[in-house]
């Protein structure tokens, strides 16, 4: 209904909003200019604030440099007044200098005159001759002292040098022969008699007598004895020399050893270098042509009790080298060219061409049964060295054999018995099991290695240490022996330095103490003056460098007074003259103040200080509101000018504007749009809803003769409840009587057009296309009347029926028709598909309404709607479709009950015919009777 029944009727707001668009315009424009006027106000009051501050200051400015001026010419003035001083205080001090000067040389002369008296009295000639001497015997006292007793801390310590050596057992290297032994303990008495007789020197009264008759037999002694401890250093180089070389030797076969052992766990026997040589010039010159075979390694035992007698037999020919038998003349001329430069000796090479003759040949019971091999090659020589080498089951059966051997490797051959060396069996080269062999007896030869070398290793530590002990004690017991006689030395110089000591204290010298005293004093009277000078001299340096510095600072002060002189002057060239009358009326103010000048400039500058933060806050404020305003204004004006003349032309010109004027046009502008809106969007909105209503009055006029069984359909519009205040507002009766838009006497219907005028000229696109559409206004609904009862259509939508929910769908339907074909000059047609397919007897009465309202209907439907339809249309139309092909027929009123007849007998519904492979249905298409 919404869609369809009811047109959309555009309402133009275009005028209202351009009279609103020019209210707001002027309103604005009123607005900005009251807020324009404002600011410009606000900048001008700023601006005096600040002018007034920027000329405090100024003149402050003045007060202050004069104030500096007038510090600097009291700063000079006293200057000048410390240097008259300074200068009074020297002259005073250059008399002062001159009489020290006098007594310093007076005294001076007094004392020289003194000294030769007192020097040149005979007793203190003598006194100080004993002085010389006894502080020179006292310190060779003392270093003869020093001197013994370092010697005999040193034999005290090569005494138990000794000692200990004597108890030294010695070791496998090295041990000391009992007649050395004795020699050593004597000497060791030796030393300690000696070094008693130093200790009872060193701690003698000056006065005892030391005799030492047998110091020389003592000295020879023990120069004895460092000529023993020579030799025996001598014995001990040689054994140690032979321990390295024995420690040096086993640590070489530890790493041979070991290498040996590492080999072995890779499968590596140790073989001569020969060997090893031979075997890789051979695999490089055959290239591949050949394996080059050791001997031993292709073989394996199969009796563990016979290996060492084979591995002895066999001795270095388990290490002969075989080839294929068709590359052995190479393979020996190779060897032969080769055999000198790489010095190969004793390799054998296997002449396995002519050697093939023995494969297989072994006798029974030989040797070469316990060994087995894969290798045809290796066999044949197998028997060729051992297939006639009996075993024999002991001694006595040697003698059966021609060549025999035993499992204790007892060989017999050319009737002759012999034991084989150990060494030629002991370590095993055959087969796999001789490297595991092989591996546990390197492990066990390298631990006994590794313990002997430990061994001669502490053998040759203690060598090595005794040898770097006895290192020079020849020498050193010889200049230990000749330090001996420091003994007799030091009784000697304490005898001597004893008389000296008895005859210093017999002289008399009280002559000579008076005379050292007078030349003392006289002495100190030089020192007085001379310090007395010297202070005079070090106060008038001191003096005359204040005087240069305050004859500088004069000059400085007067540059100073100078400078401040100028900045004052330049104070007229810096800012407005007519300021200085304000200057002078300040500075006259500062001169009655009173109080020092430092103390007034004080004043003065932290006062301008206080205005210059104010004034630079109120230069910035000041800033902050001119860039604001030209920015919200688009003004031009110079935000940082020390002149407001640009803002000042503004504000008059605002000042100038007509604000009425502009009052009247706002007024105007307001009063224009609400009449348009009252005279065309609210009368149209109206109007457009009446029209609706007048509309769905006809579609019920036409309603209210068609009954569809016992109900009656009616169309039912109402204002939709979400828009009712806009309903009522918008049908008030009294709007039209009224000259303002607002001024109903209904206050909830002014507020409700008032926003209802809002959203329209001020709301989105979307919110002004749903409140311009009449339809959003109105709520539509069918309108069911039973019997007694009436509901609406929308409430029991879903409780119904087929038919009953059906019928108001086709009254809208029709209803919507109706309105599109409301003009006679279209065809009016009406075309439904399973028309009415859940109707009965509603049937006839739809196509009654259809006919009422005067439109063209076509049709088609199942068959079983004939008899509802066929009483109400012209014209009937049968279409059949078989296997597939349509066929149409056309039926009249006469046929018309035939046809039903038919109907009746069929199994279905329009389905005729039989047969698996045919199949039939029938649809009637109706036209009403204006075709």
């Amino acid at each position: 209904m919404y869609d369809y029944i009811l047109d959309k009727k555009e309402l133009q707001l275009d005028l209202m909003k351009q009279n609103f668009d020019i209210h707001e315009k002027y309103k604005r424009e009123l607005e900005q200019l009251q807020i324009r006027k404002e600011k410009l106000q606000r900048i001008r009051d700023v601006y005096d604030q600040y002018d007034k501050l920027r000329v405090t200051v100024q003149e402050q400015e003045y007060v202050i440099r004069r104030l500096k001026l007038t510090l600097e010419e009291e700063q000079l003035e006293t200057c000048r007044k410390q240097l008259a001083e300074m200068e009074d205080r020297l002259r005073g001090m250059e008399d002062e200098m001159a009489l020290a000067a006098m007594k310093y040389e007076e005294a001076k002369a007094e004392a020289e005159q003194a000294l030769t008296r007192w020097k040149s009295h005979d007793a203190v000639k003598r006194a100080g001759e004993l002085e010389r001497q006894i502080e020179e015997w006292s310190d060779g006292l003392e270093r003869l002292k020093q001197e013994l007793n370092a010697a005999r801390r040193a034999l005290e310590g090569e005494r138990q040098l000794v000692a200990q050596l004597v108890d030294w057992p010695g070791n496998d290297g090295w041990t000391l022969r009992s007649d050395d032994r004795a020699n050593l303990t004597s000497g060791v008495e030796a030393m300690s008699t000696a070094i008693r007789r130093m200790e009872i020197m060193l701690d003698s009264d000056p006065e005892t007598e030391i005799f030492v008759d047998d110091l020389g037999e003592l000295m020879q002694r023990i120069m004895d004895l460092g000529t023993q401890l020579g030799q025996i250093h001598e014995q001990l180089l040689i054994e140690r020399t032979r321990a390295e070389e024995r420690v040096r030797a086993l640590a070489d076969r530890m790493c041979e050893l070991e290498q040996v052992i590492r080999d072995l766990e890779n499968k590596k026997r140790p073989y001569p270098h020969s060997v090893v040589q031979l075997k890789r010039v051979l695999e490089e010159r055959l290239n591949g042509r050949s394996p080059v075979w050791i001997f031993c390694e292709e073989m394996e035992v199969e009796d563990e009790d016979w290996r060492n007698a084979v591995e002895g037999y066999l001795n270095t020919q388990r290490f002969d080298l075989l080839v294929r038998p068709e590359v052995f003349a190479e393979a020996l001329s190779i060897y032969e060219r080769e055999k000198y430069r790489l010095q190969l000796e004793g390799v054998g090479l296997v002449d396995t061409e002519k050697e093939k003759r023995f494969f297989q040949t072994a006798e029974a019971g030989s040797l070469a049964e316990a060994l087995s091999t894969d290798n045809p090659f290796v066999r044949a020589h197998i028997d060729h060295l051992l297939g006639r080498v009996m075993k024999a089951a002991d001694e006595q059966d040697l003698r059966r054999h021609r060549t025999a051997v035993t499992r204790t490797c007892m060989v017999y051959h050319n009737m002759v018995a012999r034991q084989m060396r150990r060494q030629q069996y002991e370590l095993p080269y055959i087969g796999a099991k001789a490297i595991v062999r092989q591996l546990e007896m390197k492990k066990k030869e390298l631990a006994e290695t590794s313990k002997e070398h430990a061994h001669w290793a502490d053998i040759h530590r203690g060598i090595t240490g005794w040898t770097e002990k006895l290192t020079d004690k020849k020498a050193r017991m010889e200049r230990l022996g000749g330090q001996l006689a420091l003994t007799s030395q030091l009784a000697d110089t304490r005898r001597r330095l004893a008389g000296a000591k008895s005859e210093f204290e017999r002289l008399d010298l009280s002559e000579a103490r008076r005379l050292e005293q007078a030349y003392h004093d006289w002495q100190s009277e030089v020192e007085r003056w001379n310090n007395r000078r010297m202070d005079l001299g070090k106060e008038m340096g001191v003096k005359e460098e204040e005087r240069r510095n305050i004859n500088a600072q004069i000059y400085i002060q007067n540059n100073k007074v100078k400078d401040a002189r100028q900045v004052l002057d330049s104070w007229v060239a810096e800012y407005d003259p007519g300021l200085l009358q304000g200057a002078l009326s300040r500075w006259s103010d500062a001169e009655k103040q009173d109080l020092p000048t430092y103390r007034k400039l004080e004043n003065w500058q932290n006062n301008q200080k206080g205005n210059a933060t104010r004034r630079d806050d109120t230069r910035s404020e000041l800033q902050k509101l001119r860039l604001q305003f030209n920015a919200e204004h688009l003004f031009d004006g110079p935000e940082a000018a020390e002149d407001n003349d640009a803002y000042d032309a503004a504000l008059r010109t605002v000042a100038d504007i007509n604000i009425p004027d502009y009052q009247d046009k706002v007024e105007k502008a307001l009063k224009d749009s609400e009449e348009e809106f009252k005279s065309h969007f609210v009368f149209r909105l109206r109007e457009a809803i009446e029209m609706a209503k007048r509309e769905f009055h006809e579609l019920n006029y036409a309603l209210r003769n068609f009954p569809f069984s016992r109900d009656r359909y009616f169309f039912e519009v109402t204002p939709r409840e979400k828009y009712r205040r806009f309903y009522d507002a918008v049908m008030n009766p009294m709007l039209a009587e009224k000259g303002s838009l607002f001024d109903l006497p209904d206050h909830d219907s002014s507020e409700t057009l008032h926003e209802l005028f809002e959203m329209l000229v001020r709301g989105e696109a979307g919110d002004m296309e749903e409140f311009t559409d009449y339809r959003s206004y109105l709520d539509f609904d069918i309108r069911v009347h039973s019997d007694d009862s009436s509901y609406s259509f929308s409430r029991v939508l879903r409780e119904k029926s087929g038919g009953e929910t059906q019928t108001p769908f086709y009254i809208a339907i029709l209803a919507s028709f109706h309105h599109l074909y409301r003009t006679n000059k279209t065809s009016r047609l009406v075309v439904f598909d399973e028309a009415f397919n859940k109707m009965d007897e509603r049937i006839q009465s739809s196509l009654r309404l259809i006919k009422q309202l005067n439109l063209q209907l076509i049709a088609a439907v199942p068959d079983e709607k004939m008899q509802h339809m066929a009483p109400e249309v012209t014209t009937t139309l049968i279409v059949t479709n078989r296997n597939y092909r349509c066929f149409v027929d056309m039926v009249d009123r006469a046929d018309i009950a035939e046809f039903l007849a038919i109907e009746d007998d069929d199994a279905g519904a329009g389905v005729t015919g039989s047969g698996d492979d045919e199949d039939g249905t029938r649809e009637v298409v109706w036209q009403d009777e204006l075709f």
